[in-house]
């Protein structure tokens, strides 16, 4: 799929048939994780892949952002202990950007693969952490609800009004390019 087009039909999916993803595609969405930039070349950035529908069911109980039935969920995670050996305090900014390249290379891929995506970080960081075994020297940054989409997605979406105001030289003068 080119580019722009694929840009255009990425939106939020929530609703999901019950069908799993098969491993290929998910393996598919994790290289899409991995080729996103990092800050300083930093190798903090940890892709954690949950698949088993019952984790996934505990998992939905301390997060109110899940809203759906997702059949795979991506975890993007921060080795705070290697962030901060290359990067010092920097790696703590640069390592959440890192995670926000990895989530949205991974929801572009997934409008490519005719999978549904949604970001998500309405969870509980402790609640999440127990569950998956996270370690105290990583931090969550986004999770992806993964899916087959419950309908067909969109030709395109229209952006919200006012969602990016654009300036042209200096702020203030609006610019319509």
């Amino acid at each position: 799929m080119e580019l722009f087009e694929t840009l255009k039909k990425r939106r939020a999916i929530r609703q999901f048939t019950p069908e799993p993803l098969s491993d290929d595609i998910l393996r598919r969405l994790v290289y899409a994780a991995r080729r996103a930039p990092t800050g300083g070349n930093n190798p903090s950035r940890r892709i954690l892949v949950v698949k088993d529908p019952k984790t996934i069911r505990l998992i939905k109980q301390v997060a109110p952002g899940v809203l759906g039935a997702p059949t795979a969920l991506l975890v993007v995670l921060t080795d705070l202990g290697v962030a901060s050996s290359e990067l010092g305090k920097l790696g703590n900014v640069v390592s959440t950007l890192d995670a926000g390249a990895a989530a949205e290379n991974v929801a572009l891929a997934a409008v490519d693969l005719g999978v549904g995506a949604c970001f998500t970080k309405s969870y509980s960081e402790a609640g999440l952490k127990e569950l998956l075994h996270i370690p105290d020297h990583c931090r969550t940054e986004v999770m992806l609800q993964l899916g087959h989409p419950q309908s067909a997605q969109p030709r395109s979406m229209t952006p919200r009004k006012g969602a990016d105001t654009i300036y042209l030289d200096r702020y203030g003068r609006s610019w319509n390019g």
